[in-house]
C-alpha cells in the first residue's frame, strides 16, 4: 500500500466559477469551498485548482495562476494546467520499468517516454465528488478516482483522493492519497499550477526572485531523462541557495528551467523554495516533506492564449512541482508575520559544510501566535519585567497590565511579540539585504505613556553577520524604552539536543541579582567566585546544577565602549561560534530553563536548556531603581539599540 499527502496553504483568494460539462457520460463541474473573503474553486476534470485570486501590497485583486476560461479547453490542453498528475508524475524513460521480476510497458506520450502517467493519465479523468462542504468553519471537497490494472500500462488496482480543505484563516490544505489494492505499484503524485505571482496577465516571471533550497540536481538527457547522476549546483545558472531573480541566467540554458533539484533538508516538512514578486509585493513559501522538486519556467516558445483572451508568452509562470507541498501567499499587513517567521529561523553551516538551523522556533505562525516563550520575538516597549507593574514617572504613577502574577513582562500581555508590524522596506538579496518593520504603539497601550513609533532591521552586513537595529521615538510624553530581542540560540542545531556542553563566556563582573519574583533588588554585585563567573570560558553547565531551574540573570556589561563586547558562544560538535556585541549596557543569560516538552520546528521535542538567550538590553526595572541606567525617552528623543552577530566557523 502507498499513501501520498500534500498540503497547501494560501492566503487570501477569490475565485471564478466555470461553466459545466461532461466527458463519456461524466458530469464535470466546478466547486467553491469558502470561508470568509477566501475562496478555492476547483474542477473534478483532473482534479485541478482553476483560479487563484489574492490582493496585492495595494489591495488590487489578481489571479494568481495561468489558466483557461472554459472546461472544454481544459480538456483539450497540453500544458497540465492547475492538473493532478498521477500515478507517476514527471518522466519515465523509454515508458518502462521492471518491478518484482516484471517488466511493464507504458504508453508513451513524450516520444518514447511517458510524462505525468500517459495520455490519460489522472490529469485527464473525471474525479468522483466524494464529499463536500462549502462553507462554515472547516469547508473542503474530497475526490476520488479508481484507476484499475493495467490503466497505461501500469500494474494493480489502486484507488487515489484528493482533498481540498480550508484549515485556518487563509490555508489551503491538500491532501493526496493512494492505496495499491492486488498489485505493487509505482505511485508518485503531485500537482501542476503555474504561478505567477505578479498576476497572470502581468508578463513573464523574469524579474520574480526565487530562492530553492537544494543544492543538487539530478542531471537530465536531451529527451530530460534523468542519467542517474546527481550533480552539485555550485558554479552553474541552476544555484539559487541564495535568492536570484529567475531571469538572472536563464540565457544560459537553453529554453529555460525545467530539472529537479534534491532537496538538502532531512525534516519531514522541508523548505523547498520562496518566490517574490517586488511590483506586487506578494511572497510564495513551499514547503514539502518530498525530496525533489521540479522547478519549471513555462518554456514554450511562442504566446499562448489563456483566461480572458490574454496571451501567455514564455515564462508567463513557473512551476514548483512536489509530492507533499506546503504554500503559503501573504500581502499587506500579514507579511509582517511571514517576515518575522523568516526572522526566527537562522540557518548557518558547520565545519563539515553542513546547513542548520540554529534558534529554536515552530513551522507555522499560528504556533509563534499561541506562543508563551517569546520565540524569536521583539520585545517592547519594556524587555524584561516590570516590578509590581508600576512606576512613577514625572510625579504621575502609571498602573499596567500585568502578565507574570503582579508583575508585567516583556511588555505586557500585547507587547511588541503579539502584534503585527508593518513592512517598510525590503531588499531581499544583493550586497546589502535587509528587512525593515514598523509599529506605532499608541498612548496608554497596556498602560505605558505616550504615543511611540518603533522599527526595526534586520540586515546581513558581510559573510555570516547579521546585524539587528532598533529604533524608538516618543512623541508627545515622555516614557520607558528598553527594546530588546529574544531568539533561542543553539550554534549546534535547534534539534541538537541541550546546550549544557556549549562554551560561553561574557564579558561582565557584576550582575544584578534577584528577588524571588525574578524583579532587581537595585544591587549590583560582583560575579567572582559565583557560577555566575563566566570571564573566563566555560561550559554552560558546568555550575547549573548549583542554581535553582538555571540561568535568568541580567549582567552589566564591562565595556564604556558605545559597540560593547557581550558574548562568545562555542558549540565542539558542529564547530560554530557565535560573537555577539551591542550598544545595550545589559545583557539577560537565559537557558531556556521553562522549555518544557515544548513541539517545535518539524516535529522535534524541545526540552529545558535546549537552547540559550543573550537578551542585549537596558537594565530591567530599571524605571523602578534611579541607580540603574535610565530607560526613560522624552518627546522628540530618539532610542537606538544596535546589536551584531558574528558567526564564524572553527576547524579545530
Amino acid at each position: 500500500m502507498s499513501s501520498k499527502v500534500i498540503s497547501v496553504l494560501i492566503c487570501l483568494f477569490i475565485f471564478h466559477l466555470l461553466a459545466a460539462g461532461s466527458v463519456a457520460g461524466c458530469k464535470i463541474g466546478v466547486y467553491e469551498i469558502k470561508k470568509g473573503d477566501f475562496s478555492v474553486k476547483i474542477t473534478n476534470y483532473g482534479a485541478r485548482i482553476i483560479s487563484v485570486f489574492l490582493p496585492d501590497k495595494n489591495g488590487k485583486i489578481d489571479d494568481v495562476v495561468l489558466g483557461y476560461d472554459t472546461v472544454k479547453e481544459y480538456i483539450n490542453e497540453t500544458r497540465y494546467f492547475g492538473a493532478l498528475l498521477g500515478r507517476v508524475v514527471n518522466r519515465i524513460g523509454g515508458a518502462q520499468f521492471t518491478l518484482n521480476g516484471t517488466l511493464y510497458k507504458l504508453v508513451p506520450n513524450e516520444g518514447n517516454n511517458t510524462i505525468h502517467g500517459g495520455p490519460k493519465g489522472f490529469s485527464k479523468v473525471v474525479w468522483k465528488v466524494s464529499k463536500y462542504v462549502q462553507d462554515g468553519p472547516s469547508p473542503y471537497i474530497t475526490l476520488t478516482y479508481f484507476s484499475a490494472d493495467g490503466e497505461e500500462g501500469f500494474p494493480g488496482a489502486v484507488l487515489a483522493s484528493v482533498t481540498f480543505a480550508l484549515k485556518d484563516p487563509y490555508k489551503l490544505s491538500v491532501v493526496f492519497k493512494a492505496k495499491a489494492l492486488n498489485k505493487a505499484t509505482p505511485i508518485n503524485l503531485s500537482h501542476h499550477p503555474y504561478w505567477n505571482i505578479g498576476g497572470h496577465t502581468s508578463g513573464d516571471i523574469l524579474s520574480n526572485v526565487i530562492q530553492i533550497f537544494g543544492s543538487h540536481i539530478t542531471l537530465v538527457d536531451k529527451e530530460l531523462i534523468p542519467t542517474g547522476e546527481i550533480a552539485p549546483v555550485k558554479n552553474t545558472p541552476y544555484d539559487f541557495l541564495k535568492p536570484h531573480t529567475v531571469g538572472s541566467r536563464i540565457n544560459k540554458l537553453q529554453n529555460g528551467y525545467d530539472i529537479n533539484y534534491a532537496l538538502d533538508s532531512t525534516a519531514k516538512m522541508k523548505p523547498v523554495g520562496v518566490v517574490y514578486d517586488k511590483k506586487s509585493g506578494r511572497m510564495m513559501n513551499v514547503k514539502a516533506s518530498a525530496p525533489g522538486v521540479q522547478f519549471y519556467t513555462s518554456n514554450w516558445d511562442k504566446s499562448k492564449k489563456g483566461k480572458g483572451g490574454f496571451m501567455y508568452p514564455p515564462h508567463a509562470a513557473l512551476a514548483l512541482e512536489t509530492l507533499i507541498l506546503c504554500i503559503k501567499l501573504i500581502v499587506s499587513d500579514e507579511v509582517s508575520n511571514l517576515a518575522d517567521q523568516f526572522g526566527r529561523q537562522v540557518f548557518f553551516c558547520s565545519h563539515a559544510g553542513k546547513i542548520g538551523d540554529v534558534v529554536l522556533g515552530y513551522d507555522t505562525i499560528k504556533e509563534y501566535r499561541n506562543d508563551t516563550s517569546y520565540f524569536g520575538a521583539a520585545l517592547g516597549r519594556v524587555a524584561n519585567r516590570i516590578g509590581g507593574a508600576q512606576f512613577t514617572l514625572n510625579g504621575t504613577h502609571y498602573k499596567l497590565v500585568a502578565n507574570e502574577g503582579v508583575n508585567m513582562l516583556h511588555g505586557g500581555l500585547k507587547g511588541f511579540s503579539k502584534v503585527v508590524w508593518k513592512v517598510r522596506k525590503y531588499v531581499q538579496d544583493g550586497p546589502s539585504p535587509y528587512i525593515t518593520l514598523t509599529y506605532h504603539s499608541a498612548d496608554g497601550e497596556e498602560g505605558f505613556p505616550g504615543d511611540v513609533v518603533v522599527s526595526v532591521t534586520y540586515a546581513l552586513k558581510d559573510h555570516y553577520n547579521l546585524s539587528v537595529v532598533f529604533k524608538a521615538k516618543a512623541l508627545n510624553k515622555a516614557t520607558p524604552i528598553n527594546l530588546s530581542h529574544h531568539p533561542y540560540w543553539n550554534i549546534g542545531g535547534h534539534n541538537s539536543g541541550d546546550v549544557l556542553s556549549q562554551v560561553v563566556q561574557i564579558f561582565a563582573s557584576h550582575i544584578t541579582p534577584l528577588d524571588t519574583q525574578h524583579i532587581p533588588t537595585g544591587i549590583i554585585s560582583p560575579v567572582k567566585n559565583t557560577p555566575y563567573d563566566f570571564l573566563k570560558p566555560r561550559k554552560v553547565g558546568s555550575r547549573i546544577d548549583k542554581i535553582q531551574n538555571g540561568y535568568d540573570i541580567n549582567y552589566a556589561l564591562d565595556s564604556t565602549e558605545k559597540m560593547k563586547h557581550v558574548a562568545i558562544v562555542y558549540d565542539k560538535k558542529s564547530g560554530r561560534e557565535m560573537d555577539i556585541k551591542a550598544t545595550a549596557p545589559g545583557v539577560q543569560f537565559y537557558t531556556a530553563n521553562w522549555v518544557i516538552n515544548t513541539k517545535g520546528k518539524g516535529g522535534y521535542v524541545y526540552q529545558p536548556h535546549s537552547a540559550l538567550c543573550l537578551e542585549t538590553q537596558g537594565f530591567p526595572d530599571a524605571v523602578n531603581h534611579p541607580n540603574f541606567p535610565s530607560t526613560i525617552v522624552t518627546p522628540g528623543k530618539s532610542y537606538v539599540h544596535s546589536v551584531l552577530y558574528t558567526f564564524t566557523i572553527k576547524k579545530y
